[in-house]
C-alpha cells in the first residue's frame, strides 16, 4: 500500500513539473535558443519537415544546439501543429505563434518580438534559422564565447566576388577599383552575412535590431553557409550529406 501511495506521489509529481511554464525557471541572465518555424513556407511545403540524410531540417538544428550545451533551453516558435510535434519529439519548447505574426509578410524581427513579450524573463537569446544545415557545434560555442563580452554576435562567410552597381544608368565598380582589380589572393575578400544565427539581446530586439556597433562575427567555411531555400539547395545539401557518409 505504501509503495502504491509512493508510485502515485511520484506520477503526480512528475505531471505537475511538466505543467509549470517554462518562464518560472528561466534566469534572467540565461541564454536561449530561438528557432523560428511557420507552417506556411511557400517555395517547399513544411520546409522545416524536410529530411536531409533521415533527418528533418527542424531536428537536425535541436541536435546540433543541444550537443553544444550553451542554451538554457531550446524554443521553436510555430503556428502548426506538425512543427510543435517534431520539436517536442527532440526535447523543444514549443511556443505556440498567433497567426498574424505567422504570414508570408511577417519579418523575422516581429516573430521575435512576439516570442520576447511572451516571455518577460527571457533577456538573451540565439536565433538559429533551420534550413542552414550545415550548422556545426564549434560555430554555435564561439558564437557564445563572443556573446560575453559583445550585445550582438552573427555568422559570415567570406566572399571574393567582384561587385557591380548601376549609378545613374552607368555601370561602376563596387567593392573594387578598375586600375587595381584584385586577383583571389591578394585581398581578403567581403564578409557576408550567413543567416546561420544571430545572438542578440532583448534591449535590441524590442528596438526592432539584431545587431549593433557592439557586434562581433563567427567566420563560418563558405561550403557550409548553404540555405536551403529551393529543391535545388535541397539537392545539393542531400548530395554533399550522402558523400559525406
Amino acid at each position: 500500500m505504501i509503495a502504491l501511495q509512493i508510485l502515485c506521489f511520484t506520477l503526480v509529481l512528475q505531471w505537475v513539473t511538466a505543467q509549470v511554464d517554462a518562464n518560472s525557471f528561466c534566469s534572467t541572465n540565461d541564454l536561449h535558443a530561438l528557432i523560428l518555424a511557420r507552417g506556411g513556407s511557400k517555395g517547399i511545403p513544411f520546409k522545416n519537415l524536410v529530411e536531409v540524410n533521415g533527418l528533418s531540417l527542424l531536428s537536425r538544428s535541436i541536435i546540433t544546439i543541444s550537443n553544444s550545451s550553451c542554451f538554457k533551453h531550446i524554443w521553436v516558435s510555430t503556428d502548426d501543429d506538425k512543427i510543435a510535434l517534431e520539436a517536442k519529439k527532440y526535447g523543444a519548447l514549443v511556443h505556440i505563434r498567433p497567426e498574424e505574426y505567422a504570414r508570408d509578410e511577417t519579418s523575422s524581427i516581429e516573430a521575435i518580438k512576439e516570442f520576447l513579450e511572451a516571455h518577460q524573463t527571457i533577456q538573451n537569446f540565439a536565433l538559429f534559422q533551420c534550413t542552414s544545415v550545415f550548422l556545426k557545434e564549434k560555430y554555435i560555442k564561439e558564437a557564445v564565447d563572443k556573446f560575453q563580452s559583445h550585445d550582438c554576435v552573427f555568422s559570415v562567410k567570406r566572399s571574393h566576388q567582384l561587385r557591380w552597381k548601376l549609378v545613374d544608368k552607368q555601370i561602376l565598380p563596387d567593392n573594387f577599383y578598375l586600375e587595381a582589380r584584385p586577383r583571389r589572393q591578394d585581398w581578403k575578400g567581403d564578409m557576408v552575412e550567413a543567416g546561420m544565427f544571430y545572438l542578440s539581446k532583448r534591449m535590441l530586439a524590442t528596438k526592432g535590431l539584431l545587431q549593433n556597433e557592439n557586434c562581433a562575427v563567427v567566420e563560418i567555411a563558405a561550403e557550409d553557409g548553404l540555405e536551403i531555400d529551393t529543391y535545388r539547395d535541397l539537392t545539393v545539401a542531400r548530395c554533399i550529406m550522402d558523400n559525406k557518409a
